[in-house]
């Protein structure tokens, strides 16, 4: 077989990957998984479901993340929809409802991406570079190196 081409799958493998892509669209977990399509452990459908992503690579996961997405949003509609129709609630209730309902639009922003990255900078003391033993040992290291060379740091 010529090199960086894959072998191609035997068809009782294929129907495996798919079943195991197909359970877990549909919810269940690793381990239902392995008991439905007749792996050891919940780790070899674990291994069967990677394998089948990198195997039908960028599709299978667009189709989860579409998958995933109309299960969140039906959800949410859901939550809202209790939000809506009974304005008198009490106040404990419709705040347990909008709290879902901000959790559940949360989580479907981040699997959509629709959140701006997060930018951090960390700081040492009173906002100054940190200073760890890590970096004061490397930074003796080299002065040792320097010198054994004849340099002058």
């Amino acid at each position: 077989m010529p090199k960086g081409q894959t072998p191609a799958l035997k068809p009782e493998v294929a129907q495996r990957y798919r079943d195991v892509v197909r359970l877990k669209s549909a919810g269940m977990t690793f381990d239902e998984i392995a008991d439905r399509v007749g792996y050891a452990s919940r780790s070899g459908a674990k291994e069967a479901f990677d394998a089948a992503l990198r195997w039908w690579g960028r599709e299978a996961v667009d189709d989860m993340r579409t998958i995933e997405g109309e299960r969140l949003e039906q959800l949410w509609r859901r939550v809202f929809g209790r939000i809506l129709s009974n304005p008198d609630m009490p106040s404990g209730e419709m705040i347990q409802l909008v709290n879902a309902a901000v959790k559940v639009s949360a989580r479907k922003a981040s699997l959509m991406g629709l959140d701006a990255p997060r930018q951090l900078e960390v700081t040492g003391a009173e906002g100054g570079a940190i200073v760890t033993d890590v970096g004061q040992i490397l930074l003796e290291r080299l002065e040792q190196l320097e010198r054994a060379r004849g340099i002058e740091p």
